[in-house]
Parts: C-alpha cells; structure tokens; sequence
C-alpha cells in the first residue's frame, strides 16, 4: 500500500481539524487529519484529502440558499409530504449543494486553510456532479447570459461552466503551495469522475480513478471498458471499488476475499491501479478483518502488478464509441468481453492505424472527416462492423459510407425478427429470432444481404394486440435486410450492443459474433474459456514481452447485489498469439511455470494453460 485518502470534510460537513473556516466536528478534541498526515509520512505513504464538495448536511441545513434547486423548486432531499421526523431515511439521501456564490467562496478558504496548515500530497473533491441548478443565485445569472432555465440542456450547459469555473479556481489555490499535488474531482454525469463521457471533467484532474463498486452498480462488466476507454489517455488510472457486501457507508458489510482478489487482480489485467474503499468507525478503532481481506487479496497483486501496470493494450480490435445515451458501448464490450475478445477503443487522436478491425457500436454518427478517415482505413486493409445508426451523418438521413445498401429510415414496428442466412448461423435457431427493438430500413444496392427481416403484423398497442407479449411475425420476408455486406464492410440494421445489455439474450450476441468472425479473420490473440471467462492482451515493450491475462469467476445476483463466491478452476486452457517478433517463451505468472509453445504456418504461437483458478497470467517473451 502506498496511498490512502483521509477526510478534511464529510457530508454531513464536518471538519476533521481545528479548523477557523469550517465546522469542526463537534465531539473532536485532536487534529484527527494532521496526525494521519504524521503517520502517513513517517512510512512513507501518500495521503491524498477527501473533501466532499456536492454533499455538506450543516451547510445546506444552516445555508438554504446555498443548496441546489431541482427544475420544480424542490431541494434534492425532499421528503415526501407525510414524512415524519422519526421515520427511516433512505440511503444516500443528502441535500445537494451549489457549488457558488459563499459556498464556493467557503471552499476555496478552507483548500486554503488546509494547504497553509498541512504538507498536502493531493485533494479528492466529491460529489461533482450537474445537474442544472435552479436556485436564486443561478436563475439570475443564467438570465443575465439570457438563459431560459426551462431549456434542460442550456441548464446543464451552464452547470458544466459553473463547475469548470470552480475546478479552475480550486486548482489554483493548491498549486500555488503544492505545484506537484494530486487533484481529482469524482463526479460527472454518471457515477465517477471517471466516468467516461465526463469529458468536460477530464481536463482538471491529475488522474482518474474510476469508482467501480460491481456489488453496487453496474457489476463486473462495466470496468473493462471504462479501464480500456482511459488507458489511451495520458494520465494514470486507478480502479476504485470497495470491502463493502453493498457500497458505500455500510457498517458490518463484508466482501468476501474471493471476490477482493478477483477484483484486484482484473484491475492488474486492465492495467489499473488498485484502491479498496473503508469506512472509518466513528470510534476511530479500525476493523482489521477489513485489512486481512483486502491484505489477501494485495499480497496477490505485488505477485503480478509487473506484468500489469503500464502496459499497453494489444489488442488490434477497436471500439468506436456512440457516447452516452443507450447501452450501445457497454452491451457491444460486453459481447466481446463474453467471447473473451480483447478490444480498444479508439483513442482521442483518432489514430486508427494500428487496427485490424474497428465496431461501431451502435449510434456513431460521423463526419465528412470521420469518413474519410474510416473509408481511407478499409482502402488500407482494414475492416468495419457497424450496427444500428452507425455511419449515417449526424441528422441521421443517410450513410456516410459505402456500405452496399442505402438508407431509408427508423423501422416501422416496434419489434421485428432476424432470419440468418447460412453466414451468420452459427450457434442459433433456424427459426425467426426477435429483436425488442426493430432495426433500422436499408435498401440493399451492391451489397450481400446476409440475413432477412420479418416484421410483426403490427405493433403492439392498448387498440391492438396478441398475447402476453410482442406481435408474431409475419412468414415472408421484408424488403430490408439484417445483414449486409460489401467487402470489408458489413453493417447489421439492429443495435444489437444494446439489445444485448438490456434484454441479454444470447441470440444477438450470436449474430454479432458471427458477424464479427467475416470480417475479423486473423485476432492477435484467440483464447476459449466459457462465457464468464475474461481475456486482456497486453504489450511491455520495454522489457520485452506480451502478457495474456485470464480471468475466471462465476458472478451472479443476490438481492440486490451481484456477487462473487466460488472461485471455480478451468483447466488445459488454450491461448494462440499473433506477433510481428518471434515468440521466444512462455511461462506462467505467478508459478513461472514453462509452457510448450507449438508454432503454426501463419505464424501464430499456440500453448494451452494447465489451470486457471481466478487469475492466470501467460508471458509471452520475444
């Protein structure tokens, strides 16, 4: 362990210094941080500052007027108009702050403070999150930049400014004392500072950690492709999760240290650094059954994290991501992620030059130079899965490739049914598969068509309906297709990325892997282990080396937490790479055992892992 974050200032806006700016906590008798910071030091460990910026219960009780204001003129805490003062709050009720006006001056005196009467190492701000604010100070100054506070998104664009404004202004204050201190806001739309799509956020942070508790939200799938997303960005990543059975706050919850390792361990896989997440007893008395999970799982990590950290994701297949809205780039790296595919996404600069196969997942509307870009990428060799409004321009009228079919609108039901061709049968019923979702309508031109449509007798309405649940569908085939092909391009009408993260049926994930597998034809790196496994390929230039990381755990939901338990060994699992250098060896990490490679004509290296219990690393040197 080399960094821990210890708390200025709690949500309920407590203090947890003398300080002369905000409010001690009442009970404290010690400078509970400044001896923290001592002892931190003194074995030399980092020791970052929390402070919660968007949740302060004295401030938002004390101050009204300093606390955000919902577009209908309730504080974000109501509680429902029968309420009584004894009944059971919710969890993570708090009443929101506006992070302006004295608020913000607040901040900034207390940042002061702390930089003026602690050595700071960092500052983690909280809660960082917009949402639009309505309360006085913000209505009046959205209209004196003639704002219409009822339009929801210039709401949310003057949110975005008044943040910036604070991230800007705070940042100041510490890097006049501390120049090399660490800074990071955790918040954005959507949980996390490093959230992806937080891109209005990223600038103001040193680094990203990205708050991923699967027992909470989102569960195991959604780290790969945030860990993925940041690791084409410059600065360093670390992966937060938590000891809690739930989340956050969650006195007596255990996490169990099966599922700590796993976690830990991916974190290596994905090239993350590791944070586990505590919360402090009031009594200070620290629960050490906490430490001895999570130590398990850290004595783990210093086995592998070389064979991790700061490598480079190798992977030659790429995500061109929709953004938010939808599940379109979650549910498609879920499909990979279940076919134990390694992918990349598309790093900033739009450098797409060392892919072999780019997906675009869902609704990537693009262009002119995204056209060209990707247009001059086939002409080159390369090739491109595209799915739903991927590739139409941004009015969604007509494509921007040539995909071999021309666009002629949204569908005109509410379901509709694929009907694979013998190209994309693979795995599936011979029979009419349901989509929740039509596709969208091409009219095929010089392309392939690869699989039919059949469209419901009408959608279902409370006028018309049959059964229980969707239309049935009609026995001819509809005039567009499910599947079309030209050359290296093959595009799929159906957003099958998110049909996949909301309904999850394995019929589209068989499709869209069929799909994939035309146009894919040569993965760097090909391992099968069933559906649960996890795959990353990872290159260390600098020492060498190709890592394979396998992981394997078995998550599954209980109440309302997914969780891990037994830890379920696979065996003889086979792994093949493809590499421009010569293969020398490859061994097992952390057993260092060797490993037979067998050489093939196409110049792929093949070796088959005895065993995979939780994780298993396979190094590849060269």
């Amino acid at each position: 362990m080399n960094s821990i974050n210890i708390f200025a200032k709690c949500h309920h806006g407590w203090s947890y210094y003398p300080t002369k700016v905000g409010r001690p906590h009442p009970t404290l008798r010690r400078n509970l941080l400044g001896e923290q910071i001592e002892a931190c030091h003194e074995i030399g460990v980092r020791c970052p500052i929390y402070y919660s910026i968007g949740w302060s219960q004295q401030d938002a009780e004390a101050h009204p007027d300093w606390c955000y204001v919902l577009p209908d003129g309730r504080f974000w805490d109501s509680l429902p108009a029968n309420a009584k003062s004894t009944d059971h709050r919710p969890e993570f009720l708090w009443r929101n702050m506006c992070p302006s006006g004295p608020y913000l001056e607040l901040m900034k005196a207390q940042t002061a403070e702390i930089c003026e009467m602690f050595e700071v190492d960092g500052f983690w701000y909280d809660i960082c999150c917009y949402h639009g604010c309505r309360c006085a100070r913000c209505l009046k100054n959205m209209a004196a930049e003639g704002i219409d506070p009822a339009d929801q998104a210039a709401a949310t664009a003057f949110s975005v400014r008044m943040w910036q404004r604070l991230m800007r202004e705070l940042n100041a204050v510490i890097q006049a004392k501390w120049p090399n201190a660490s800074i990071f806001y955790n918040g954005g739309p959507g949980n996390g500072g490093g959230a992806m799509y937080a891109t209005d956020w990223h600038p103001y942070s040193t680094h990203h950690d990205l708050e991923d508790l699967p027992t909470a939200w989102g569960g195991y799938d959604r780290f790969p492709i945030r860990s993925r997303y940041f690791a084409e960005r410059p600065k360093l990543y670390t992966a937060m999760s938590g000891k809690f059975h739930g989340s956050w706050g969650e006195f007596g919850g255990f996490k169990y240290p099966e599922a700590i390792r796993y976690e830990a361990a991916a974190m290596i896989a994905y090239g993350s650094r590791c944070n586990f997440g505590d919360q402090l007893h009031p009594s200070g008395r620290m629960e050490m059954a906490t430490y001895r999970n999570i130590g398990a799982a850290y004595n783990y990590i210093r086995k592998i994290e070389a064979y991790g950290l700061d490598a480079q994701p190798a992977s030659d297949l790429g995500l061109w991501l929709s953004g938010p809205g939808a599940h379109h780039d979650q549910g498609t790296a879920n499909m990979l992620l279940e076919n134990q595919m390694d992918f990349r996404v598309v790093p900033p600069d739009g450098d797409i030059s060392g892919f072999q196969t780019l997906i675009l997942t869902g609704n990537a509307r693009l262009n002119a130079e995204e056209a060209e870009k990707l247009a001059a990428f086939v002409k080159a060799g390369g090739s491109l899965l595209l799915m739903g409004k991927s590739g139409l321009d941004a009015d969604g009228k007509r494509f921007m490739l040539d995909v071999g079919a021309e666009y002629m609108g949204p569908a005109a039901y509410d379901v509709d049914y694929v009907v694979p061709g013998k190209e994309l049968a693979r795995n599936l019923p011979d029979a009419p598969i349901l989509c929740y979702t039509a596709g969208e309508r091409v009219r095929l031109l010089d392309g392939r068509s690869l699989a039919a449509v059949r469209e419901p007798y009408f959608s279902r309405t409370y006028e018309q309906f049959c059964g229980h649940q969707n239309t049935p569908f009609r026995l001819d085939d509809a005039p567009h297709p499910a599947a079309v092909q030209k050359g290296r391009i093959l595009y799929l009408p159906h957003a099958l990325g998110d049909l996949h993260s909301v309904h999850g049926a394995r019929v589209h994930r068989e499709i869209f892997i069929n799909a994939l597998r035309r146009i894919y034809r040569r993965p760097n790196c090909v391992v099968t282990m069933p559906s649960a496994g996890r795959v990353t390929f990872v290159r260390q230039p600098k020492r060498s080396r190709y890592v394979v990381h396998l992981l394997y755990a078995t998550p599954m939901t209980r109440g309302k937490c997914q969780i891990l338990e037994d830890l379920v060994p696979l065996y003889d699992v086979p792994v093949t790479v493809r590499a421009p250098e010569k293969i020398r060896c490859a061994y097992t990490i952390p057993q260092r055992k060797h490993l037979r490679l067998e050489r093939r004509a196409d110049g792929a290296v093949r070796c088959v892992v005895p065993e995979v219990q939780c994780h298993q690393a396979v190094v590849l040197e060269y």
